[in-house]
């Protein structure tokens, strides 16, 4: 800041400074429960930066709208609905924030008029913005924003939602947030279609949206330095996500995940790799190979072998079927990592879970049971209630026989990773011999025995 340029945090009573001072640049109005400015008032020519947040504003003021040297404007938390007048300030603003408003339509000068200078846009939390469709989504379809980095989170948009396809120049878009929210956007696959025109990305927040898949398309992406898919129900990771040669840092953790793909290691510029929380039971060979990984957390997870820690510089094993290693430098290494998280953490070794044999029909696959107990449950739909008079010459009572319905059951996705080890060749499913081995490689002993069935035939003794 240069030493003729002042900043002001203003009250109510006290907006007669703005003409006394005409070198003020930055005035701070937040938390004044305004509802409006007056129209004509006149604030310093050379502002450059106004905080209105935190107040109950339903539209822009006259007065913002008509300064020319904004380049940082704060409206968030207010009422605003619209925004769509062409500011004077429109080719000198830099910084947009409208999140937490009530607004139905975005801004559409942005699209329009093409802020040159225009590096981030931040409309998050305004769930009504699910109104803009049909013919004025068209309109705005027909533009590509110059914006840089657009933070859209907590809006009630799903995949189906075009307008993200407008941020083709973008290298930051924050679709999600780590906190749990009723207005949280929903993908379920990702990149979906509109966001696959966003091809520039360097940065991608996609947590807690609801991602059960990445597909193959990921690899689109190709200059993707971060990403984070935490807090979704990722199970597998396709070969095409280790395409993405530039990552440095990749979150993904609370997830289901119950392995990596072996082509990780491909990812040699990866610095920070967050797979806490997941359900990982293995990690690839050769792992000590990724020389640039320094930040490893693997929290929580299924794992029964200690990987090498030497490598990292932070680094949290605790809560896996291994015990925990206990020297003073893991230990320095660790708490480097937690203070990242504001969650509770546990050391040393995860309680194996034994499910109760009561509750579990031996001799049976978890897949025989699950459809054992789906047969039953639809045979004792056709019973007739216990408690009904009993006709036993009725013509539709009730007699046992199978249905002609197809069932088609899911299999677990332990299941699924088994099979897939099993034909890669890289597991030995010794759990699946009917008999353990050591009887199945010998051979039965057949003895001879003497008594009442002996053979006589041949005894020439009547």
């Amino acid at each position: 800041m240069e030493k003729n340029e002042e900043k002001a945090v203003l009250k109510r009573n006290t907006f007669n400074i703005l003409n006394m001072n005409e070198n003020i640049t930055f005035i701070d109005l937040s938390n004044q429960h305004f509802t409006y400015l007056n129209d004509n008032l006149t604030l310093p020519i050379h502002l450059s930066e106004i905080n209105l947040s935190h107040n109950s504003l339903t539209r822009v003021p006259q007065s913002i709208m008509d300064l020319t040297n904004i380049r940082k404007l704060d409206l968030s938390y207010n009422n605003i609905e619209s925004f769509d007048e062409v500011p004077n300030f429109c080719n000198i603003i830099e910084d947009l924030d409208l999140s937490n408003n009530n607004i139905h339509s975005p801004p559409y000068w942005v699209w329009a008029a093409s802020p040159k200078n225009l590096i981030k846009f931040n409309i998050s939390n305004n769930t009504n913005l699910k109104a803009l469709k049909d013919e004025f989504l068209l309109e705005f379809l027909r533009y590509r924003t110059l914006v840089k980095e657009v933070i859209i989170h907590n809006c009630r948009i799903n995949k189906d939602y075009e307008l993200i396809a407008t941020f083709v120049n973008a290298k930051s878009i924050q679709l999600g947030n780590s906190y749990t929210s009723y207005k949280a956007n929903a993908f379920y696959d990702i990149p979906f279609k509109s966001l696959i025109e966003c091809i520039n990305l360097e940065k991608l927040n996609v947590q807690n949206t609801f991602i059960n898949t990445v597909t193959p398309k990921i690899g689109v992406f190709k200059n993707l330095i971060e990403i984070d898919l935490s807090y979704n129900k990722i199970h597998t990771l396709p070969k095409e996500f280790c395409t993405l040669k530039n990552l440095e840092v990749c979150l993904l953790s609370f997830n289901q995940l119950l392995y990596l793909p072996e082509e990780i290691l491909e990812l040699q510029k990866l610095k920070v790799l967050s797979l806490n929380n997941n359900e990982l039971c293995m990690l690839p060979n050769n792992w000590s190979n990724m020389k640039n990984l320094k930040c490893l957390d693997l929290y929580d997870n299924f794992l029964c072998d200690v990987p090498e820690i030497d490598n990292y510089d932070e680094i949290d094993l605790a809560q896996n079927y291994f015990k925990e290693p206990e020297n003073d430098i893991y230990i320095e290494k660790q708490k480097k990592i937690r203070l990242n998280y504001s969650e509770q953490r546990y050391c040393g070794r995860k309680k194996e879970v034994v499910k109760d044999e009561c509750n579990h029909t031996p001799n049976l696959t978890d897949d025989e049971f699950q459809y054992n107990e789906y047969e039953n449950n639809e045979t004792s739909q056709n019973r007739p209630s216990s408690t009904s008079s009993e006709d036993w010459e009725a013509e539709d009572w009730w007699v046992p026989q199978l249905t002609a319905k197809s069932r088609t059951f899911t299999q677990s996705p332990w299941v699924m990773f088994i099979q897939k080890k099993i034909d890669e060749g890289h597991f030995c499913p010794i759990d699946l011999h009917k008999e353990p081995i050591n009887k199945v490689s010998q051979p039965k002993v057949l003895r001879t025995v003497s008594g009442q069935f002996d053979d006589y035939s041949d005894d020439d003794n009547e």
